[in-house]
């Protein structure tokens, strides 16, 4: 495994972060985000939350994406591409966590945008090389 293991730690660390947010937020739910009653997410909350399960899918993919990448015939230099792309991905998970401690602010940067492109060409690799092997 020369390409994937990068993606197989950054997923398995990412898992790890992300399940200890998730248990945080679960944690503190009852206290924060129920009013009389009812369900009330404030902003910052909703940026945990999105930030803790975009994480969790591309930290899952990102393992996915470790087992195959170094079955699939391509050069080096196109595997080593893409496994940097699939870890990018987590750019997006990341930026919605930065913008929650900075408390949501509207002119927030949006450098996810980042994490989402790096997903959307990891996957056409994937496809790519798919489309090749058959």
């Amino acid at each position: 495994m020369k390409f994937g293991k990068v993606n197989i730690v950054v997923g398995a660390i990412g898992l790890l972060l992300a399940a200890i947010g998730g248990m945080a937020l679960g944690l503190t739910f009852d206290k924060q985000a129920i009013k009389d009653g009812y369900h009330m997410l404030n902003t910052v909350r909703f940026y945990f939350r999105d930030g803790h399960s975009h994480g969790m899918v591309l930290c899952i993919y990102n393992l996915f994406f470790g087992l195959i990448i170094d079955r699939m015939s391509f050069s080096d230099k196109i595997k080593k591409f893409g496994s940097y792309m699939a870890a990018c991905a987590l750019l997006l998970p990341i930026s919605l966590l930065a913008k929650a401690f900075a408390g949501a602010p509207a002119d927030f940067p949006p450098f996810g945008i980042l994490g989402a492109v790096s997903f959307v060409v990891s996957v056409c690799i994937i496809l790519f090389g798919v489309k090749k092997a058959v």
